[in-house]
């Protein structure tokens, strides 16, 4: 199974959590959105940027297009969650993936497509 992952599971690998990496090493090409490369760049501090970008580039990112607006629309529509997530969601599904996040507050963590791998 392909996966994407939320911005609070690459903050919890950042931060030294092992569970966090037990579960990174599960998926052989790893995901994100560009939505979570910006969030993840813009808390990196100046000191950090070029270890979070090199980071980053373990894991494929998938640009927005209008086939991930469109799935975002109805997540939206479905559910009031805010549109960075929103879009993340979406992403997951425009690449057939599951969502991996800790985020119960915004994502269903009964919907088939979201995994919640752990708490915090």
């Amino acid at each position: 199974m392909k996966a994407v992952f939320d911005t609070n599971i690459l903050i919890d690998y950042l931060s030294g959590n092992l569970l966090t990496y037990k579960e990174l090493k599960l998926y052989k090409n790893p995901q994100i959105s560009i939505i979570t490369k910006m969030e993840i760049l813009v808390g990196a501090s100046k000191d950090n940027q070029e270890m979070i970008r090199e980071f980053l580039d373990n894991f494929t990112i998938i640009n927005l297009n209008e086939e991930i607006a469109e799935v975002t629309v109805g997540i939206r529509k479905e559910h009031k969650i805010k549109l960075p997530d929103a879009i993340i969601w979406a992403t997951a599904k425009y690449s057939n993936s599951l969502l991996i996040t800790r985020n119960t507050k915004d994502f269903p963590a009964q919907a088939p497509d979201i995994k919640i791998p752990y708490n915090i």
